[in-house]
């Protein structure tokens, strides 16, 4: 009798494993359909991405140029899942941080939380969208962090003279924002009498703005403001429609400073329609004892919220910079969101471009660091670090 029952069962499970295999190959997106998200994806790139020309001479990528063969590889893909791979691919020749596409279901909650509390999308939570992402087979990834835990950290390379402090996001790692500026703030206290401060943001990838401006206003004595300006191509319908959600303040592109249009990318004037000017002051700590020179230590990882530390460091001299060129992409807003139809996938693509004060692309053309080392991988110990090594040389340390 068992034998039967477990015979049955397993007929059962065989029916049932015909029946999803039938029902996910009749439900596979048709050629058309594919077609068409990928055009509607072009269109936006087209008509809103911010980077196009930065990509072309940066990276040598006419993207818009490559239609016809990124259309044979998406008519070519035999099934949804390698559709998926293709479309993902295609975005990745765009080589921006911002813009991807989201294939995987973890990456679709984070955003899908992240914008929860807001109005600006209508389709997060549409049927074929949760869907979609309830069905894309996770992909296993061994992450460096599995192996390394990143957390803020606060103590001396050489003990009351140089402290350092390293960074791993711009959020907080453990705790609130207001428990990790009550830890730094404590330890900066106890730097009254040293020689230097190292500020380590490598395989930073950013975070919040305010992170990093709470953490510099224990580290200046006077108030500081940096301005700039964030470009658009309003034109394109899914940008006015988030910048019109987000009610940012516009102007003609035509009204740029004339420095601006002079030194800014050449294609500012004829591809971008609107700016909005940015600024944001940092508020000083006269009780501040520290005297020393602070040092930031950066790699190409920094990117987005860490990346406009670096260009407030660089620009402001506040930090001599250490390291290599950073990864880019900061000053900007959040990336906007494009929903694919048919597919129900999502499509994250970059909203703007930032201009510093002097109209310098900082997509383009990165923070270089003033002293440049080779191989600048952050190391678990303080002796074999290359650019801790070059702090302490530099301060006749070592």
């Amino acid at each position: 009798m068992k034998k039967k029952i477990l015979l049955l069962i397993m007929i059962f499970i065989i029916i049932l494993g015909l029946g999803n295999c039938i029902y996910s190959k009749n439900s596979q997106l048709s050629k058309s359909e594919k077609i068409e998200d990928f055009e509607c994806l072009y269109s936006n790139v087209k008509k809103g991405y911010p980077y196009l020309y930065v990509n072309k001479r940066h990276y040598n990528v006419d993207w818009l140029e490559n239609k016809e063969k990124y259309l044979k590889r998406i008519e070519d893909t035999p099934d949804d899942e390698k559709f998926i791979e293709e479309m993902s691919s295609i975005v990745d020749d765009l080589h921006n941080r911002h813009t991807e596409l989201i294939d995987n279901k973890s990456r679709f909650e984070l955003f899908k939380t992240a914008y929860s509390n807001n109005n600006w999308y209508d389709f997060l939570s549409d049927e074929k969208v949760l869907n979609r992402y309830n069905s894309i087979k996770p992909k296993i990834k061994i992450q460096k962090e599995y192996f390394f835990k990143k957390k803020l950290t606060l103590e001396d390379i050489i003990k009351d003279k140089v402290g350092y402090i390293y960074f791993p996001s711009m959020s907080s790692s453990e705790g609130s924002f207001n428990e990790d500026f009550n830890k730094i703030g404590n330890y900066i206290d106890t730097l009254e009498n040293h020689e230097a401060l190292i500020i380590d943001i490598r395989d930073n990838a950013g975070g919040s703005d305010s992170y990093w401006q709470g953490v510099l206003s224990k580290l200046i004595k006077e108030d500081r403001k940096v301005s700039g300006y964030r470009i658009y191509r309003n034109n394109c319908k899914t940008i006015k429609k988030y910048t019109q959600k987000r009610n940012i303040k516009l102007q003609p592109i035509k009204n740029l400073p004339e420095h601006i249009k002079k030194n800014g990318p050449k294609e500012i004037l004829k591809q971008f329609t609107d700016f909005e000017n940015t600024s944001y002051t940092i508020k000083g700590n006269p009780n501040l004892k520290f005297k020393g020179n602070i040092y930031l230590l950066v790699d190409e990882k920094v990117f987005s919220s860490s990346e406009l530390f670096s260009m407030f460091c660089k620009e402001t001299k506040f930090a001599t910079v250490i390291g290599e060129s950073t990864g880019g992409d900061g000053g900007v807003i959040d990336p906007v969101l494009i929903n694919l139809k048919n597919s129900g996938l999502i499509i994250r693509m970059a909203s703007c471009m930032y201009l510093d004060k002097d109209g310098i692309c900082d997509e383009e053309l990165k923070v270089i660091p003033d002293y440049k080392i080779e191989d600048c991988e952050k190391t678990s110990n303080f002796e074999n670090d290359n650019c801790i090594k070059k702090v302490l040389e530099i301060e006749k340390l070592n």
